[in-house]
């Protein structure tokens, strides 16, 4: 089917959301994984190697959960209307946010309709260069591939793969749009469990990264450690204030973490890191969380 976008206009600018990082505008697509109400997310980097340069750069990253997905009788209202709050304090733009990372997007979803019980299947290509200076999205036209799938016997699910990275005569334009190292192999399952740490520990969510799966063990050394104490501000007024300590086993430095609540998720909004001549590996590592109003610090330390 051809299918069209609608939004408006005050919302075109902010399809392409200007991330701090790529690894940030990845970690939108994984809260909306886990606002989906996933039990597993399955992250897959496609690694390849450049042996003239000698360095590792990747192809190709999508990211599928077993959450709700989405049904064909909904694709205008929860995929192609944007700027909906078609969920819990959202605006439908968040997908948008792979756009920072590849030029091509991929989006594939299985959904079940109650009312017609029915299952679905489609696949819906977009272009960052569909785009161009198009101020009326409703013109372009989204070439959709849907089904109505034939049996009971199906699991829902929602896939966006990304391809097509910027190269380096984008990126050195436009840092933001550089894949940093937290996607590098050695660093992807630390700068996730970094995001995510007690959606982890709790198994409120289980990740994979190409075929591997995260464990809470491969972090933390115990159990957290909850502390409940309260903060009078400049005005008088008392907060409660709630720290969750983790021991962590490979943090080097202290980190600290503010998150705030972003559509009914803990998400990063800042964050510092502490270093002195005193602290050793040794020690072991360690993580803080902080609550107040809505508000939480991560504090991780050696």
């Amino acid at each position: 089917m051809a299918r069209k976008l609608t939004t408006n206009s005050r919302l075109v600018n902010e399809l392409f959301a200007n991330y701090i990082s790529t690894f940030v505008a990845f970690s939108e697509l994984m809260n909306n994984s886990i606002q989906a109400k996933s039990k597993n997310i399955w992250i897959e980097i496609d690694y390849a190697a450049d042996e003239e340069l000698s360095t590792t750069y990747i192809k190709r990253i999508s990211i599928k959960d077993d959450g709700k997905g989405v049904h064909i009788n909904e694709l205008e209202t929860k995929l192609l209307d944007i700027g909906t709050t078609n969920k819990d304090g959202g605006k439908g733009i968040g997908r948008f946010a792979s756009f920072q990372i590849g030029k091509e997007i991929e989006i594939e979803t299985v959904g079940y309709c109650t009312e017609r019980k029915t299952f679905s299947k489609a696949i819906i290509p977009l272009s960052f260069d569909s785009f161009g200076n198009n101020i009326n999205v409703s013109e372009i036209n989204i070439p959709t591939d849907e089904e109505i799938l034939k049996g009971k016997n199906h699991n829902t699910y929602y896939k966006v793969s990304i391809t097509n990275l910027y190269p380096s005569y984008v990126t050195d334009k436009e840092p933001k749009k550089k894949i940093i190292d937290k996607f590098l192999r050695q660093n992807i399952a630390d700068a996730i469990f970094e995001r995510y740490p007690l959606k982890i520990f709790n198994k409120e969510i289980v990740f994979h990264i190409n075929g591997q799966t995260i464990n809470p063990t491969d972090f933390v050394t115990s159990e957290p450690i909850k502390v409940a104490s309260t903060f009078t501000d400049s005005k008088g007024k008392e907060h409660k204030v709630l720290f969750d300590f983790m021991p962590i086993k490979k943090i080097e430095k202290i980190k600290v973490f503010l998150t705030v609540q972003n559509a009914g998720l803990n998400t990063i909004a800042g964050s510092l890191e502490y270093d002195a001549t005193w602290l050793s590996p040794k020690v072991g590592g360690g993580l803080f969380m902080f609550h107040l109003r809505h508000c939480r610090l991560i504090f991780i330390a050696i």
